[in-house]
Formats: structure tokens, sequence, C-alpha cells
């Protein structure tokens, strides 16, 4: 089972790398992390890199493992999800970025290899989609 969303911006592809990756605390809600403890999420666009909520202090929840790095062209991960969030499923999952109409073309693609149920592939699909295509093509807008 898989999933694809796209979304259009303004900004170049380097620009929309900075305000994915860099300043993700910036655009990504509040209600979206798993936790009321989260104190930032981060993603480490390093081969090896974590994609996880901090809760301070050492505490959290890793959410994958960065795979691939092509900067600025696109980031490839290893998820996790949880018995407690659906799982146990493993996710692939590619952010592409590239250079559409004097900006940019978003895509996140992920896999899934486990069980999932439809309706909470259903759901996931719909949480990425409120992120990438309102949150974040909002927060580039901003700074066109």
């Amino acid at each position: 089972m898989s999933f694809t969303i796209s979304a259009n911006i303004g900004s170049d592809v380097f620009h929309a790398w900075e305000y994915y990756f860099n300043q993700i605390n910036g655009w990504w809600p509040k209600e979206f992390f798993t936790s009321s403890k989260t104190k930032r999420f981060v993603i480490e666009t390093v081969i090896g890199g974590k994609l996880y909520e901090d809760h301070g202090e050492g505490c959290g929840l890793i959410w994958g493992e960065v795979l691939g790095v092509d900067y600025p062209n696109s980031l490839q991960l290893k998820g996790f999800l949880t018995r407690e969030f659906g799982g146990p499923v493993f996710t692939y999952e590619k952010f592409t970025f590239l250079p559409e109409n004097g900006g940019s073309k978003i895509t996140y693609q992920v896999d899934f290899i486990g069980k999932i149920d439809q309706e909470r592939m259903d759901a996931l699909k719909q949480s990425w989609t409120e992120l990438l295509q309102t949150h974040f093509v909002n927060y580039c807008k901003d700074r066109e």
C-alpha cells in the first residue's frame, strides 16, 4: 500500500528544502505531534540522521532514519509505525523537490510494509495532505 502527495510553491528548490527541513518547527503544527511533551520536531538531513520528536532531556520518539540524501533534490527515509500508531509497519518515504513553473513541486511518497488497515492509511494520507498542501504551502507563501 502506498500514497503520493504533491504541492507547488513559488520558492526555488533550495528555499523549499530550507523551509521544509530546517524551518520545520515554523510550519509543523503542534497538533501533529504524538505527545504534548514534544518541544521540537527534527529531521537530520544527513545519512543515518533521525526524524524525531524531542521532548527534552533525552526523551522523545523516533519516527524514522534517513537512508538517502541528494541535496536539494530528495531525501529518503525508513520509518516506523508501532502498534500504538497502527503498526507494526515499516515505511519507505521520499521527499522530492523539483523545479516547476518558476518555483518548486514538492512530492511526498510513502510505501507501507506490514499490516496496516485502510482506515489508518486514509487517516495518514489526510494528515500528510494537510501538512504539505496547507501548512507547508502557507508557510512558503508567507516567505515569497
